[in-house]
């Protein structure tokens, strides 16, 4: 099953710790817990992350100067556009904005029920994988991009995501354009 969600389709909701809002991407079924979720989210200011435990959590920074991250005990991490960072979700984080606001991009998960793969693709030139993944989502950042899947040719605007859900065997995807994109690839695993 592949379908492309739009961005005006993503749910809007009120951070855990009140401080900013974040953009639902998608979600596993279940209102009070989830496996997974891919979340979008602004912000404006410097300030603590809410907790998610027993979660792991994978960010990348789509637009803005960048962030720099203070996890626990651990040397200060600096995200810059691109940038990939994943951390537990019970971590004590604190971000410290670079200069002015970002737009970030979220994958939180059960590292018990899932493998998680999180990647950037930030290339003119044409790109093809394959993947044996039950889930895979790809988020464009960049233009209208096309994709063949399977043999199947689906185009994605600014935003938009494209879910593929497997059925048997592995799944091939092939980015044909060779305009620059910039796209975001999460694969999820059940185990």
């Amino acid at each position: 099953m592949i379908e492309v969600f739009k961005a005006d389709q993503y749910t809007r909701m009120l951070w855990k710790n009140g401080v900013g809002y974040t953009l639902e991407i998608a979600r596993s079924q279940g209102e009070a817990d989830f496996d997974w979720r891919i979340s979008m989210a602004d912000v404006t200011t410097s300030g603590p992350f809410s907790l998610f435990p027993n979660k792991q959590r994978i960010i990348s920074v789509l637009d803005g100067k960048g962030m720099v991250l203070h996890v626990d005990d651990l040397a200060a991490k600096t995200l810059n556009q691109g940038d990939i960072f994943a951390f537990h979700g019970e971590s004590q984080v604190h971000s410290e904005l670079v200069d002015g606001a970002i737009r970030d991009l979220n994958l939180i998960y059960d590292p018990t029920k899932l493998y998680a793969r999180f990647q950037w693709l930030n290339d003119a030139a044409a790109q093809a994988f394959i993947s044996s993944a039950d889930l895979i989502f790809i988020f464009n950042q960049g233009g209208e991009t096309q994709v063949n899947v399977d043999d199947h040719f689906f185009e994605i605007a600014t935003h938009e995501t494209l879910k593929i859900e497997k059925n048997t065997g592995v799944t091939s995807v092939h980015f044909t354009q060779t305009q620059a994109k910039s796209c975001y690839v999460i694969e999820l695993i059940q185990r």
